[in-house]
């Protein structure tokens, strides 16, 4: 049996949103069975904290109760938010605590890996490729590591045929400044519509989580703007902010978003790519001459056209939400056997 602890998170975070709309696919696409976490009421940060320390006062009397089975929380690797989004049934006892996580960057590996240790994570599933190999390589005790990469729902987007797109090139979120500050004066000459997060050292969505002014203000807004756009830039966290992810070069969901968008790709290829993909699917960055790159890709789309259906295509059959629900299915089963089998050999030898 699998239990998963649904989130209620009140919030207009993009990230918080997508990860909510991944437990509800997986509760209402699976044979799991959901408990709901308590209501993270407004600030989030406070009530997190709060539901975190009951979690420590209450933690002897939680191990009294068990869930049968695996429980599986899903995404945000830090303390207060897995312990105050998941009480009080992350603190109960269990056969198989499962936690699936993205945002395992290189800087907070000790910080994860203690979480990992106090929580007592019996399968760690995480969305990166190397935060997966640097995990294995630690030995935790009784926790085994898999890669299990991050994944869309693409029903959720739009697509508009090429010619009906009004914004030449889309860079949302997080920005690469040094491809920017390449592009910004000769798309204006050329009177490309490029269309971008305002930017500077006092002003990034991706460091200070930035509320108002935002570029997309809404999902709607977002989804629409996507589907508006006929080059999409994306580069890995590793480059845009290496303070922030450190060596970690790992294909997030933006890459998907863009593809289930049908936008050609301009930008780096994430290290996870070499392993996920049969192809390449982002037009690398001519760093010679990449203004005339994007001229030479608006007027000749036909060139592209095979490589967006490629890419759209790639994402519906492998990076949909029915592949992470199979992937922890299937790992949580093997897991489940293998305690099943070895408690029998135990129970006959004694």
């Amino acid at each position: 049996m699998i239990t998963l602890i649904n989130s209620r998170i009140r919030t207009s975070s993009p990230d918080l949103i997508l990860l909510q709309d991944l437990e509800q696919y997986c509760a209402q696409n699976s044979n799991w069975k959901t408990k709901n976490g308590p209501v993270l009421f407004a600030p989030n940060s406070v009530s997190s904290r709060l539901y975190m320390a009951m979690h420590k006062i209450f933690k002897p009397a939680l191990k009294s109760f068990k869930i049968p089975g695996a429980v599986v929380s899903l995404g945000l690797p830090y303390d207060i938010w897995l312990y105050g989004k998941s009480f009080p049934y992350y603190g109960f006892n269990c056969d198989l605590r499962v936690l699936w996580t993205y945002d395992v960057w290189e800087p907070k590996y000790s910080e994860i890996e203690r979480l990992v240790r106090k929580s007592k994570v019996q399968l760690l599933l995480l969305s990166s490729y190397q935060a997966t190999e640097h995990f294995r390589k630690l030995s935790i005790p009784d926790c085994e590591v898999h890669w299990v990469p991050e994944t869309i729902d693409p029903n959720q987007y739009k697509a508009k045929p090429w010619g009906k797109r009004s914004i030449n090139i889309l860079s949302f979120g997080r920005s690469y400044m040094k491809y920017h500050e390449s592009i910004v004066e000769g798309c204006q000459l050329n009177q490309f519509n490029y269309q971008y997060q305002e930017r500077d050292e006092n002003k990034d969505v991706a460091v200070q989580g930035l509320k108002q002014k935002l570029q997309f203000p809404t999902w709607d807004s977002f989804v629409d703007g996507l589907a508006n756009a006929q080059i999409c830039i994306c580069f890995p966290r590793c480059e845009t902010h290496p303070q922030l992810a450190g060596n970690v070069s790992t294909l997030t969901t933006r890459y998907l978003q863009a593809m289930a968008s049908k936008c050609l790709i301009i930008g780096s290829v994430p290290l996870d790519v070499k392993y996920l993909f049969d192809y390449n699917p982002i037009v690398e960055v001519d760093w010679t001459d990449p203004v005339g790159q994007i001229k030479h890709i608006l007027q000749n789309p036909a060139e592209y056209q095979k490589l967006i259906q490629k890419n759209y295509e790639t994402v519906c059959d492998f990076f949909h939400h029915k592949n992470t629900v199979r992937s922890i299915s299937n790992l949580i089963g093997s897991k489940l056997s293998l305690q099943h089998t070895t408690n029998l050999h135990h129970s006959i030898a004694s």
